[in-house]
């Protein structure tokens, strides 16, 4: 198995692959250097790469090696957060129109359900392409008829007006002419050939015996499509998969890169944060032997930490686990520091009502937020224009990561929310859902089930909710199973 990996967890992400017998192909020549590898022509079969923007890895590629390099990089980093296309991206499915309005059809496909933008005859059966992921919380799979077909050095897609189109990869002029040359030479019909980034140091022979092979198989997918019964899969596609890397599994990966070569605690993180100036110059200072790990980690994250005091506004992206969806929540300044605990003021225009209290959100309200990068919680003390606290959110979440300018944090869903009249957990079924979606572990669910109980019974207990602090809260997120998830880490590097 042929794995291409790209962005910053390259380094550690190859480690752990090479280790784990696979083969990396379309190395970069850093890569190349640190692992004594040659350079290979042959074509990757799975693509490991940055998510966008960069918490994760998107793994893609032929269905059952994509599946394994998946499956390895989970059990690795336990405790990640997954996200995987409910079917083959690019499956080709036959499906029947169930209903029909509006410019779109739902096609029932059997077990799922997807919609294609074309309004069609109900109860026609339809041979459909999986056109995008179909991540576990999607209800209807997007679908469409340009069919796609993969070979090794080209993809063949159906009914493009288009006849030639290249992967952003291949930007060589001369390239790109010989490539049309064969794609004339290949006597292709009804499909737009593309050329995938492995074209680009593809040998030429293999390249036109690839696209007419894969000219012939797209051919007999069609016919088997004609054939298929409603819900049939007739082509697998490729496989679809993120995983989130929260700040502990980040940690996992930095312990992974310093045994290939010397790395700073947190350089995955701060890099996924636009932070690579701080790491690469502390990580200079660190070959030089001017100080020990610990120390230059220290220091770096103590520099980024006095950059986002001074900073004008800081950002925040609070990141869905059943969606995947990234919210960017309205930032606030620095308007206090208490050790690694950081309180934001962050002020609303009004309308629409405050988070989880039923409150309605008027044109001066602010709210003290307070985090810190080591707790799995961030406190919201929610307050009208003359002070008055209106109520209490704790928003539970991965510890926040930080830059100069942001932070950015997994939401597991789940919350706590306080009034003066009572003390109440907020969505506990989404947390559940999440479990039963695959999207995380029975033993993540546990731990942040029990911190919504604590912070609830904590809470219940202080009779001015004014005096509420996230060092009162600290307590509550200790719990067995995250030690035990952190320690797994540990152990695993």
């Amino acid at each position: 198995m042929r794995v291409r990996v790209r962005g910053i967890c390259s380094t550690a992400i190859t480690k752990v692959l090479l280790d784990e017998g696979f083969q990396v192909s379309h190395t970069s020549e850093k890569i190349r250097e640190r692992f004594s590898l040659e350079e290979t022509r042959d074509p990757p079969d799975v693509t490991v790469k940055d998510t966008d923007p960069r918490h994760g890895l998107v793994i893609v590629g032929d269905y059952d090696c994509g599946k394994r390099v998946f499956e390895v990089l989970k059990s690795r980093f336990d405790g990640s957060i997954c996200w995987v296309s409910k079917l083959p991206l690019h499956s080709i499915i036959k499906g029947e129109v169930v209903e029909a309005e509006n410019g779109s059809s739902v096609v029932n496909l059997g077990r799922y359900r997807g919609v294609i933008d074309r309004e069609l005859e109900v109860g026609r059966e339809i041979l459909v392409d999986v056109s995008r992921p179909f991540l576990p919380s999607d209800d209807l799979a997007r679908l469409s008829t340009n069919y796609t077909i993969f070979g090794r050095y080209v993809a063949l897609i159906h009914d493009l007006q288009k006849k030639v189109i290249f992967s952003r990869h291949i930007a060589d002029s001369k390239l790109r002419q010989d490539l049309m040359k064969l794609t004339a030479l290949s006597k292709v019909r009804g499909w737009c050939v593309k050329w995938r980034s492995s074209a680009a140091i593809g040998d030429f022979g293999e390249m036109i015996k690839d696209l007419q092979d894969t000219y012939k198989r797209a051919e007999e997918v069609m016919e088997e499509g004609e054939r298929a019964e409603v819900g049939e899969i007739v082509y697998r596609g490729q496989f679809f998969a993120i995983i989130g890397f929260d700040k502990r599994a980040k940690r996992a990966l930095d312990e992974v890169r310093n045994g290939v070569l010397p790395t700073i605690q947190n350089h995955h993180s701060l890099k996924s944060m636009n932070e690579g100036e701080v790491v690469d110059y502390s990580e200079h200072i660190l070959r030089m032997n001017i100080g020990g790990r610990e120390r230059i980690s220290e220091a770096a994250m103590s520099y980024i930490a006095s950059l986002m005091r001074e900073q004008g506004l800081v950002h925040i992206e609070h990141i869905s686990i059943l969606s995947g969806e990234i919210k960017r929540l309205t930032p606030g300044r620095v308007v206090d520091s208490r050790g690694d605990v950081y309180v934001l003021k962050r002020a609303f225009r009004g309308g629409g009502f405050l988070d989880g209290l039923d409150v309605r959100k008027e044109p001066g309200d602010y709210d003290l937020m307070e985090f810190s990068p080591e707790l799995p919680l961030i406190l919201h003390k929610y307050h009208g224009r003359a002070g008055e606290l209106k109520g209490i959110y704790v928003n539970l979440n991965s510890p926040p990561e930080i830059s100069r300018s942001g932070i950015r944090y997994f939401d597991v869903e789940i919350d706590v929310v306080a009034s003066q009249n009572e003390v109440k957990i907020l969505d506990e079924e989404k947390l559940e859902k999440a479990h039963n979606l695959g999207i995380i572990s029975g033993d993540m669910k546990e731990a942040f089930s029990s911190i919504a109980k604590n912070v609830q019974e904590r809470l219940s207990r202080i009779r001015d909710l004014n005096d509420v602090s996230l060092e009162d809260l600290k307590a509550c997120s200790k719990h067995q199973t995250i030690s035990r998830l952190q320690a797994g880490r540990d152990q695993a590097v």
